[in-house]
C-alpha cells in the first residue's frame, strides 16, 4: 500500500467518526460488541445500529482502578487531604512523593514547582525535597537590564527612543538599546527601563507547599509539612487538563505522530486525530503547542545525533589529509558520543617545541550541546598563545578528566609537562595527580584575583591579598 493511500485511509477514518461522534476507546473493537439481553442471550450489536442520540458505555475494571488510584489516596479524596492524613504514611522515594503531590495538585485544581532539594554531607542520599505552589512567592527584580537616569533623557541620539505614554506619562527605553548605555553608566543613577511588551504576573505569594524528609529508621520520606491554603483562585475542573503540571506528551503519542507525519500528515493533523480518538481535547492530555514543542525535540534529537556522525566523518576526513592528525572519542551506555579529542600535526609541533607550561582550562557549556570545552594552551617564545589541543567532554568529573589527560598524553608520545596551571577545579586536580603526579600545579593568577574580589568585600582587604 503506498503512502497516499494510507493517507487516504486514516483521514476516512477520522471523518467516518466525526460524524458518528461515537468515542473510540483503546482496545475496545466497536463493530462486534456483545450485549447480554434479558433472557441472557448474547447478541452482536453493530456500529449501525447507534442512533445519533446513543451512547456507548464500555466498563473497564482496570480503568476503574486507575482512576480510582488517580483520584483517591487511602480511602480519602485528593483535594481533601491534610497533614494529620499523611502522618503515617512513608514514601519509598522522593519520586513518589513528588507523584503524591502532582495527583494532589491536579485534583485540587493548580500546578506545582520543584523548589528546594538537601543532600546529605556525602551528597549520596537526598534527605529533604520541597515542592511549592507555582504561584509561590514574586517576581524577581534583578539589577541587570537597567540604565543610567541621564541617558534615558538625553536618548542617547538615535539609538535610545524616548516616548511618552498617553495614560501614565512614562519614559521608554527599547532593550535592545540597554548594553550600549551600560559602558557609560558607570557610577550613575540606574533605573530600569520600561518594556514595551507586559508579562502576565503569575506569581503571587502563595504559601502552599508540601516537604518530605528522609527517616533512616523508617527508610524512606515522610510528610513534615504540608500547606493546603491558597491565596488565588483554583483552577476549575473543565479547564484542568490544560494546567502545565497536567500536561505531558507520552511515547506511544509521539510515536504515533511521527508515524503520520511519515505519511505527510502534518502534526496539526495529527493532533485533531489524536482528539477524535481520545473522545475529545480532555483527555488528550496536552495542548497542541506541547505537541509542536515535543515534536520540535525529537528533530533536535535527531540533528544532535546527525551533527555527531558529520565531526566523526570530519575527523576521518583530516585523517586521511594529515597523516600526524589525532582524535580519539568515547560514547556512552546508550551508543552516544560522549568525549572527543582532537589535535593536528601544527599543535604537537607547537607541544614538543613549548610544551614545558601547559594551562589546562574549561569552557562552561557555551555551544549548543550543552558539553564543557576543554582547551589545552600554552605559550610560545614571543608570548603568544599557542593550543596543543581540544576536547569536548559529556561532565567535568574526576573520572572524565582522566579520561582527557590520558589521549593528551597519548597524542603526545607521553610527553608530560613541567608545570600545569588550573582554575583550582577540584576535579581537575585529582585528575592531575592520578595522570601527571610528577608535574607542579599551579593556579592561574586571574582566577585568584577574581576570587578575591567576589569574596572579600572591603577594598583594604583586597588590596592587601593582591599586593
Amino acid at each position: 500500500m503506498s503512502h497516499f493511500e494510507i493517507s487516504k485511509v486514516i483521514l476516512i477514518y477520522m471523518f467516518v467518526h466525526r460524524c458518528t461522534g461515537v468515542r473510540v476507546m483503546e482496545g475496545i473493537d466497536l463493530s462486534t460488541t456483545q450485549t447480554e439481553n434479558s433472557d441472557g442471550s448474547d447478541e452482536a450489536k453493530t456500529g449501525d445500529s447507534f442512533g445519533s442520540d446513543d451512547r456507548m458505555e464500555v466498563s473497564d475494571s482496570q480503568d476503574e482502578s486507575d482512576d480510582e488510584q488517580c483520584t483517591m489516596f487511602n480511602g480519602k479524596p485528593y483535594k481533601d487531604l491534610e497533614l494529620d492524613d499523611l502522618s503515617n504514611v512513608v514514601f519509598k522515594s522522593v519520586e513518589e512523593a513528588e507523584m503524591f503531590y502532582l495527583h494532589y495538585s491536579v485534583a485540587k485544581g493548580f500546578s506545582i514547582r520543584k523548589y528546594k532539594l538537601a543532600w546529605n554531607s556525602d551528597n549520596t542520599v537526598i534527605i529533604r525535597r520541597e515542592m511549592v505552589c507555582a504561584r509561590e512567592g514574586v517576581r524577581n527584580k534583578g539589577k541587570k537590564n537597567r540604565v543610567c537616569e541621564e541617558d534615558v533623557e538625553a536618548g542617547l541620539k538615535d539609538r535610545l527612543i524616548d516616548k511618552t505614554k498617553k495614560a501614565n506619562k512614562q519614559k521608554v527605553l527599547h532593550r535592545s538599546d540597554v548594553k550600549d548605555s551600560e559602558r557609560s553608566c558607570r557610577g550613575k543613577k540606574m533605573v530600569k527601563p520600561v518594556s514595551s511588551r507586559s508579562r502576565r504576573l503569575s506569581r503571587q505569594k502563595c504559601l502552599a507547599q508540601f516537604t518530605v524528609k528522609y527517616d533512616r529508621k523508617k527508610g524512606g520520606y515522610y510528610a513534615s509539612s504540608f500547606r493546603t491554603e491558597h491565596n488565588h483562585p483554583l483552577t476549575r475542573l473543565v479547564h484542568r487538563q490544560f494546567m502545565r503540571t497536567n500536561r505531558l506528551v507520552k511515547e506511544h503519542d509521539i510515536a504515533q505522530v511521527n508515524a503520520l507525519r511519515k505519511v505527510s500528515i502534518g502534526t496539526a493533523r495529527a493532533y485533531e486525530f489524536l482528539v477524535h480518538q481520545a473522545g475529545g481535547h480532555e483527555f488528550v492530555g496536552f495542548t497542541i503547542r506541547d505537541l509542536y514543542n515535543r515534536v520540535q525535540e525529537e528533530n533536535n534529537k535527531l540533528m544532535l545525533d546527525g551533527d555527531a556522525q558529520c565531526s566523526i566523518t570530519w575527523m576521518n576526513m583530516k585523517a586521511i589529509r594529515d597523516p600526524m592528525f589525532y582524535c580519539l572519542f568515547s560514547v556512552d551506555v546508550k551508543g552516544r558520543l560522549a568525549n572527543m579529542f582532537w589535535r593536528d600535526e601544527q599543535l604537537y609541533t607547537d607541544y614538543c617545541s613549548y610544551g614545558d607550561v601547559l594551562i589546562f582550562d574549561s569552557t562552561y557549556k557555551t555551544n549548543m550541546y550543552g558539553k564543557p570545552l576543554e582547551v589545552f594552551v600554552g605559550v610560545n617564545n614571543h608570548r603568544g598563545t599557542v593550543i596543543f589541543g581540544s576536547a569536548l567532554l559529556v561532565d567535568e568529573t574526576e573520572e572524565t578528566y582522566n579520561w582527557v589527560l590520558t589521549a593528551f598524553l597519548a597524542s603526545m608520545q607521553q610527553k608530560k609537562p613541567v608545570s600545569v596551571i588550573t582554575d583550582s577545579d577540584e576535579a581537575m586536580r585529582k585528575a592531575l595527580g592520578n595522570v601527571m603526579p610528577e608535574a607542579r600545579h599551579r593556579l592561574c593568577a586571574w582566577h585568584v584575583g577574581k576570587n578575591v574580589v567576589s569574596h572579600l568585600k572591603d577594598a583594604s582587604t583586597r588590596g592587601h591579598v593582591t599586593h
